[in-house]
């Protein structure tokens, strides 16, 4: 029996666990479905077939984070569009805006979308920076576009805020649905927050610049000052 549990054709629950993107709570519920099967050792320990974790790490049953993540930013695209429509999305100073510039807007809103596929989908550390540094320059361009129509930072942020959290709704719902893709699922969680945190910094330190003069024509603004009337 001794011999039955050497490595390497046996591996700990934490060790099966990093090989399929698992948390222990969704190993033991497969093995209980009987999804996987589990050994125990002499002393009550638990042991898995290594070939076994192996081969189901590489099936189908195990949704790849490349193809879940571009599933999860398709859905999070369509949230987008049905949300661009909706009463929350002309609200404020978005209600105020002409039809070119909230063109402009989406076009920007677009691109961060692709930037965020690519850093959710991207394997390497280097083409994962990458995409976090086009979303910088990207969410400047978002930034300086509030300042050419005169808002705020405040107003701008806000607005922000408001676009983020149909992010998170995708996410918790395909939490909620797909129990036994959590650890997948927490991991892109956690990536997307940092884009998005990173996106709200270059965001703000663009609409934090100096306001440029045009926008005060854009807006309607006379010039400031003592002979002003």
């Amino acid at each position: 029996m001794a011999s039955s549990v050497r490595a390497p054709q046996w591996v700990s629950i934490g060790q099966a666990c990093l090989m399929l993107g698992v948390n222990p709570a969704t190993l033991r519920q497969w093995t209980k479905m009987g999804k996987v099967r589990v050994f125990r050792t002499p002393g009550g320990h638990r042991r898995f077939s290594a070939a076994e974790i192996e081969a189901l790490s590489q099936s189908a049953d195990l949704e790849p984070r490349e193809a879940l993540a571009r599933g999860l930013v398709a859905d999070l695209r369509a949230k987008y569009r049905a949300f661009a429509h909706s009463p929350a999305a002309h609200h404020g100073w978005l209600a105020s805006i002409d039809e070119n510039t909230r063109r402009r807007f989406h076009e920007v809103g677009d691109e961060l979308l692709a930037h965020l596929g690519e850093y959710l989908t991207d394997g390497s550390p280097r083409q994962r920076q990458r995409a976090l540094g086009r979303a910088r320059e990207t969410a400047a361009q978002y930034g300086m576009l509030a300042r050419e129509v005169g808002v705020g930072t405040t107003e701008v942020v806000g607005a922000y805020l408001v676009f983020r959290r149909p992010l998170l709704d995708v996410l918790a719902r395909s939490l909620s649905t797909r129990p036994e893709l959590s650890s997948q699922l927490g991991r892109i969680m956690r990536d997307a927050e940092r884009f998005m945190d990173d996106v709200l910094v270059g965001i703000t330190e663009a609409s934090a610049s100096a306001l440029p003069h045009h926008a005060r024509e854009i807006r309607g603004h006379e010039p400031t000052g003592q002979g002003s009337t």
